[in-house]
């Protein structure tokens, strides 16, 4: 379970996650924020970017992604 709250936008998020671990629930965190926050591009892009992870083995190979879709 995630909270936030951005008093100056009078805004309070949580959001529940079933994964088992901090990684999508850390997407989805950085992807409601983007889409909140979209006035400011930087930022914007910026937790886009964090949006999408990439999911590494114990070799450094890439293996997948962690991605939010947002509709």
């Amino acid at each position: 379970m995630f909270c936030a709250a951005l008093p100056e936008q009078g805004l309070g998020i949580a959001l529940k996650c079933e994964d088992g671990t901090t990684r999508a629930a850390e997407v989805m965190i950085a992807a409601v924020f983007a889409r909140l926050l979209g006035d400011d591009q930087e930022l914007a892009e910026r937790l886009l970017g964090i949006a999408d992870s990439e999911l590494k083995n114990w070799n450094g190979t890439e293996v997948g992604r962690v991605r939010a879709v947002l509709p």
